[in-house]
């Protein structure tokens, strides 16, 4: 196996093992909870289908950036949240309830937004880029809704022992995801560093500091659910953004490239959100 391929089987592993590590803590039931509280459902869609990515095409028409790039931001604004992103979630104060339900709330209405809001997009900026619901529907079930379905039924035959299994798969998916991240970062390197300058890091912080601040005011008075909703908002599943963004240029490596970016701005820019977010209510314990 080539050093790609054995990159990307490693990935997918720790993903999902991460997710299902997860799902074996949580309910099924929990993914119904925005279903059932549908205006908190409506307002945490509405923040990740319509404001982020109306935002991304205001950023793609003030910056002058190269169109693969202009691609990438798209592709990004249209992506549902990444496997990996609840337990930064839960460890930043969000309840496995909201979590579960947001990862896979976001992930269902990307079948059918992403595609649409893709090809309407490409109408405005002359770009052809056009993704079928199939090619969706592959990485959210792999990534995402198959890991959590067979967590959610492993949970109730393990009963009391799923959170120590919980806990040991975690840490296994952890060590993977760090070795993946570290090789990727070692590969993309060169073109990451051809992706810098005229204005991407700005146009991508933008991007990211608009999700968070939007997901703020839209997560209603719970801290816990505003912090949930902010990382959902500005960080979004790279694999199905790699895969529009290499759908409409198959040779082209910036498109990877500034997703990745994305990736490393999107951890660091949050670091200082989420401790001034808990900030007031440490002094108030």
């Amino acid at each position: 196996m080539s050093f790609a391929g054995t990159l990307k089987l490693l990935l997918t592993v720790s993903i999902f093992l991460t997710v299902f590590s997860l799902a074996l803590r949580a309910h099924a039931t929990d993914a119904l909870y925005l279903f059932r509280e549908w205006r908190q459902g409506l307002r945490a869609m509405a923040v990740m289908y319509v404001i982020v990515p109306a935002v991304a095409l205001l950023i793609a028409g003030i910056f002058r950036l190269k169109p693969p790039v202009e691609i990438a931001l798209v592709a990004l604004a249209f992506s549902p949240v990444p496997p990996l992103l609840p337990g930064k979630q839960m460890k930043a104060g969000g309840s496995t309830t909201y979590v579960i339900s947001l990862l896979v709330t976001a992930s269902l209405l990307s079948l059918l937004v992403t595609p649409l809001g893709m090809y309407w997009t490409g109408r405005l900026a002359s770009h052809d880029v056009y993704i079928s619901p199939a090619a969706i529907l592959r990485i959210v079930l792999m990534s995402i809704l198959l890991p959590l379905a067979l967590g959610f039924v492993a949970g109730r035959l393990l009963g009391s022992r799923a959170a120590g299994v919980s806990t040991i798969l975690g840490n296994i998916a952890s060590a993977l995801l760090l070795v993946c991240v570290l090789a990727l970062l070692f590969v993309m390197l060169p073109a990451i560093g051809r992706v810098i300058g005229d204005g991407t890091i700005v146009a991508l912080a933008a991007m990211i500091i608009a999700g968070l601040g939007a997901g703020y005011l839209a997560a209603g008075t719970d801290p816990a659910n505003k912090a949930a909703l902010s990382l959902a908002a500005a960080t979004r599943h790279p694999g199905i953004a790699v895969a529009i963004a290499t759908t409409a240029l198959p040779e082209e490596k910036l498109a990877p490239a500034a997703i990745i970016l994305f990736a490393l701005l999107s951890a660091l820019i949050s670091i200082p959100y989420l401790r001034r977010l808990h900030r007031p209510t440490a002094r108030a314990a």
